[in-house]
């Protein structure tokens, strides 16, 4: 999928591939069945910066660019009303990856004409570490090539490549070899991509890579692979598919140029990969839980609390980026203690030689004894392949220190993981340190580095509060116990409450950024599977006079922009009946209107509010809670009117004796005496008077 022009090396065309007939052993395979993408396979890349390739797409994790549908993986690009696109790119790295046997998968391709770029293909294991091409890269199907277009034949045009850094007396960088064929000029079939499926393969050897389309003998490259030069083929990879929209593939640059029909469908049926059953070699495959560590995994340091320990220069390296002078031997494993001057910055890290899969320390803590004087803000990081990114938590003197007191004796620190925005299936630097330029100078201590496996997830059940002072519920989210509500960068103002129930509520308005946001975040991951369900809603009190279009939304795992649901209120109209008229209107949202992107067994955002589209002048929320099924019997009602995305029908408001659901009624609907809140088998409901009106 990555291409950029490099000198061709044209010394690896080999014979032909082996015959069909070859037995064949199937090891593993994803059908694409149920409801949703399997997240322990599957995971996203998302940005929109081109991918090195000068892409024009926006690649998001939303369900509307990549969904299951009749027993297919859909990825969906689409173009947006500015004229922008988006669409998908679903990877396995740190989930799944394999080396040797024959992998196949069967694609149905949408209209290519013209910009659009399909592809399935692998990177190296080795790719947070090396990077590409090093990594070696291996494409088993790409289309919509620019020369296809010129020829009026992009819709049964097809191309695979091979990419890889290449060493030799007679060339060293990156190497590039691929090659195209036509589905009707060169295979003699009748119909093109876009007509039917397409079985897109690649057996590979120790010796030998083919690519082929529908079966071995429609080859549509290989090389001979024995050479040394070709190591990168001989480690594991992982698989990785996406739609792209436009680039140095088709030669299209301008979203102005992007003719194809939208939206524009990707299906593909299955991936299968096999063992060859040959005696030389075997396919080895590689799943999350393989590699997953377990217990106290140290990273410097020899406390009795580790049960396992990485070791410097096998498993990870330290390095010193700045202003760190080391006073201590690291080879002695001492504690770690640098002289740290005053007037630039300081920094250093634990970088991994391999991708360390911590993926059951998510909910767990990075602990580390600290000895220190200064006050001066000290960061404390994690980095990730997976993710693409680092992410930092500032120990702040005199703010939130998560138990370091700057005395200059030792203290242990311990923060928990659900802090870290990074896939933690996929560690590249287990602990980085990092700060401004101090004012002064002064020593730093680091000892007994270790990550403590995550604890048991908080499991809500029946009625689970999030924010309410008179709700009976079964279970309550605890303000600054289990975690805490927060407006992002100080973007929305408090202003005068008129709560709907109790005597407070959550009253604002923008602080003029031109955009707003806030969160309900756990200190630890919520396991909400009991809302898992067709009836379970999460319910809230709304108001606002303001046209200011914005979200609501929650978020499970750790990635940032991935496993994260929004649904937008727009005026005119706005969904589940939610009027702008100022005054309290309750809002009951399925809670399987977010389940197709948000793990509810894995949620660490219970709420959240986020407007890009201006500053709103006023918006207060109150009585927020999620209902279940199991909730008990109650008075049966709809529980909203459904916006026509959610795919349900519009039903009627009816009364029911004695009570009528919340939603159908406003507080300046009836005089106080008519009204009165009580709960009936686990949800709040206002009454009317005995005349029912």
């Amino acid at each position: 999928m990555r291409i950029k022009q490099s000198v061709m090396v044209m010394t690896i065309l080999g014979s032909c591939a082996s015959p069909l007939i070859n037995a064949k052993t199937l090891i593993w395979e994803d059908n694409f069945e149920g409801n949703s993408i399997n997240k322990s396979v599957w995971t996203y890349d998302v940005g929109s910066w081109g991918w090195g390739n000068n892409e024009l797409q926006d690649y998001t994790g939303n369900s509307n660019n990549a969904y299951i549908e009749e027993g297919n993986l859909v990825i969906q690009a689409q173009r947006n009303t500015d004229g922008s696109f988006t669409s998908a790119r679903l990877k396995t790295i740190g989930r799944l990856s394999y080396r040797y046997g024959t992998i196949e998968a069967r694609i149905k391709l949408p209209d290519l004409n013209a910009g659009l770029w399909p592809a399935f293909w692998q990177l190296g294991n080795n790719y947070g570490q090396v990077g590409w091409p090093a990594c070696g890269e291996l494409d088993i199907l790409e289309a919509g090539m620019a020369e296809a277009l010129e020829s009026s034949s992009v819709n049964s045009a097809i191309s695979s490549a091979f990419h890889w850094h290449h060493e030799s007396d007679e060339y060293t960088g990156q190497a590039d070899y691929g090659q195209s064929k036509n589905l009707i000029k060169d295979f003699g079939y009748s119909r093109d991509l876009t007509e039917g499926y397409h079985i897109f393969g690649m057996t590979w050897t120790p010796d030998h890579i083919t690519m082929w389309v529908d079966d071995e003998a429609n080859e549509i490259i290989n090389i001979n692979s024995e050479d040394p030069a070709f190591d990168e083929f001989r480690q594991e990879h992982f698989l990785i598919l996406n739609l792209a929209v436009g680039g140095i593939f088709p030669q299209i640059f301008s979203n102005e140029e992007i003719t194809a029909p939208m939206p524009a469908k990707m299906y593909v049926d299955y991936i299968r990969i096999y063992d060859n059953d040959d005696n030389n070699y075997n396919t080895e495959i590689t799943l999350a839980e393989d590699k997953a560590k377990l217990g106290n995994l140290g990273i410097y340091g020899d406390g009795e609390e580790i049960s396992e320990s990485l070791q410097l220069g096998t498993d990870t390296e330290l390095y010193i980026w700045n202003n760190m002078e080391s006073t201590a031997s690291v080879d002695d494993n001492e504690a770690l203690e640098f002289n740290i001057d005053a007037g630039d910055w300081f920094g250093m890290g634990f970088w991994m030689h391999y991708d360390l899969n911590m993926m059951h320390y998510q909910n767990g803590h990075l602990n580390l004894r600290i000895k220190t004087s200064s006050t001066e803000t000290i960061g404390i990081g994690i980095a990730s392949t997976g993710s693409g990114s680092d992410s930092w938590v500032d120990l702040i003197d005199g703010g939130e220190d998560y138990g370091l007191k700057r005395d200059g004796q030792w203290h242990l620190v311990s923060i928990p993981l659900s802090k870290y925005a990074v896939d933690f299936h996929t560690i590249s630097q287990t602990i980085m340190v990092r700060g401004d330029a101090p004012a002064e100078g002064f020593t730093l201590a680091i000892d007994e580095i270790y990550f403590s496996e995550g604890e048991a997830k908080t499991i809500p059940a029946g009625i689970f509060s999030v924010y309410s002072e008179t709700l009976e519920a079964d279970s309550t989210f605890k303000l600054g116990s289990d975690g805490n509500l927060f407006v992002w960068e100080n973007t929305l103002l408090e202003v005068s409450q008129s709560p709907f129930e109790g005597e407070k509520s959550l009253s604002y308005q923008s602080s003029g950024a031109g955009w707003f946001g806030m969160a309900f975040t756990a200190n630890s991951y919520h396991d909400l599977s009991a809302y898992d369900n067709d009836r379970a809603t999460l319910n809230f009190f709304l108001k606002t006079s303001s046209d200011t279009p914005f979200k609501v939304g929650m978020k499970s795992g750790s990635i940032n922009n991935v496993e994260q649901k929004w649904i937008e209120f727009n005026k005119n109209p706005d969904p589940y009946e939610f009027v702008r008229d100022g005054q309290w209107h309750q809002i009951s949202i399925p809670v399987s209107d977010f389940s197709d992107e948000v793990d509810m067994s894995n949620v660490i955002q219970l709420f959240e509010i986020l407007g890009v589209e201006g500053d709103i002048t006023n918006i207060e929320i109150d009585n927020i809670y999620f209902s279940s099924e199991a909730s008990g019997s109650h008075c049966q009602h709809p529980p909203h009117k459904c916006h026509p995305h959610h795919g349900r029908q519009e039903q009627p408001k009816r009364k029911c004796k004695p009570c009528s659901p919340l939603s159908d009624f406003s507080n300046s609907d009836f005089s106080n005496d008519q009204l009165c809140n009580y709960r009936l088998g686990g949800h709040q409901h206002r009454c009317l008077d005995s005349a029912g009106e």
